[in-house]
C-alpha cells in the first residue's frame, strides 16, 4: 500500500468501565482474555447465556479502566447489560462520546499521535479515537476515503462490521469466525456463554461460517435467507458493497451458493 487514507466511522460510541475492578469484572463476562491476553487494544464479544452474540466491541486500555468502542445503536443496551452484572463492584459504567477513525496506508503511522493497530486480521489498518475536534487536524495529511472503500477492505478479509453483518442474539462465535478475528480466548477462565463456544470449537461442530463472496447480478438484502431453487436453505446474506459481500453459508453447500451467483472467495481473491 502507498499513501494514506482514512474514513470516519460515524456509527460508533464509547462505553467506559472505570475503577480498580474494571478488568476483572469484564474478564468474567467477555470472550477475550483482558488480563493475560493481547497488549494494546483487543477485539471481544459479549455473549448471552445460550452462547449467542449480543455485542462485539474493541477494548481500549485506559488509566482508570477500559473503554469499549461498540455499535452506536447497541451502546445503551451494552451499558445496561454491564450494569446488570455489576452487583456491588466498585466500578462506574457510562457513555464516552467519541468519533472513530479507521486508517490504512504506508503514511498512517507517521501521522497519528495515538495509533492502534486493528487487532483483527486487517494488516496495515489502524484505529484512532477522536475525543476533541482539534484531534481531526492530524488527518489533513491523509486522503479522506468514502466508507465503502473501508467496507470493501473488510469484506475481502471476512471481517464483519458490527450489526451490518452480525445477527445479534442468533449468531454463535463460530458463525462469524470469532476466533479467526482474534476475538476469543480458549485458554482463559469462564465467561458468559462459554460452554457452547468451547464445545463447538473443540469438537468441530460448526456446520456454517462467514464467507466473503463475489456476487453475480443483484445482491440479496442483508439478513435475507439464501434458498436454492429446490427450496433448500443454505445460508444467509449479510452486507455487501458492490459485487463483494459477506454471507453465512453452510460449509457443505458452497457449490450450491456459487451456482446461485454467490461465489465464495478464496483468501487473497479480493
Amino acid at each position: 500500500m502507498t499513501k494514506g487514507y482514512y474514513t470516519l466511522l460515524e456509527d460508533r460510541i464509547g462505553v467506559s468501565v472505570r475503577g480498580a475492578e474494571a478488568r476483572g469484572f469484564l474478564q468474567a463476562l467477555v470472550t477475550q482474555d483482558l488480563i493475560g491476553g493481547p497488549t494494546g487494544i483487543s477485539y471481544a464479544a459479549l455473549l448471552n447465556a445460550q452462547g449467542r452474540l449480543e455485542h462485539d466491541f474493541f477494548v481500549y486500555p485506559q488509566d482508570d479502566g477500559v473503554l469499549l468502542e461498540c455499535d452506536a445503536v447497541r451502546g445503551e443496551r451494552l451499558a445496561a447489560t454491564l450494569a446488570r452484572y455489576r452487583l456491588r463492584r466498585e466500578i462506574v459504567i457510562d457513555y464516552a462520546p467519541l468519533r472513530v477513525v479507521a486508517a490504512w496506508g504506508d503514511e498512517v503511522p507517521a501521522v497519528f499521535q495515538n495509533l492502534w493497530a486493528d487487532p483483527r486480521p486487517l494488516p496495515g489498518v489502524y484505529r484512532n479515537i477522536i475525543f476533541q475536534p482539534s484531534d481531526l487536524n492530524e488527518l489533513t495529511a491523509l486522503e479522506k476515503a468514502d466508507f465503502k472503500f473501508y467496507h470493501r477492505l473488510c469484506i475481502g478479509r471476512k471481517i464483519p462490521c458490527g450489526g451490518r453483518d452480525i445477527a445479534w442474539g442468533e449468531d454463535t462465535a463460530a458463525d462469524i469466525g470469532l476466533d479467526r478475528l482474534n476475538g476469543v480466548s480458549y485458554a482463559k477462565g469462564c465467561y458468559l456463554g462459554q460452554e457452547l463456544t468451547s464445545r463447538m470449537h473443540h469438537r468441530g461442530l460448526a456446520k456454517k461460517g462467514l464467507y466473503a463472496v463475489r456476487i453475480a447480478g443483484e445482491a440479496l438484502p442483508a439478513f435475507t435467507d439464501i434458498v436454492t431453487p429446490e427450496g433448500d436453505l443454505i445460508g444467509e446474506m449479510r452486507s455487501h458493497e458492490g459485487d463483494l459481500g459477506l454471507a453465512v453459508l453452510r460449509h457443505d453447500q458452497l457449490s450450491a451458493a456459487a451456482r446461485m451467483g454467490i461465489v465464495p472467495m478464496t483468501d487473497g481473491d479480493s
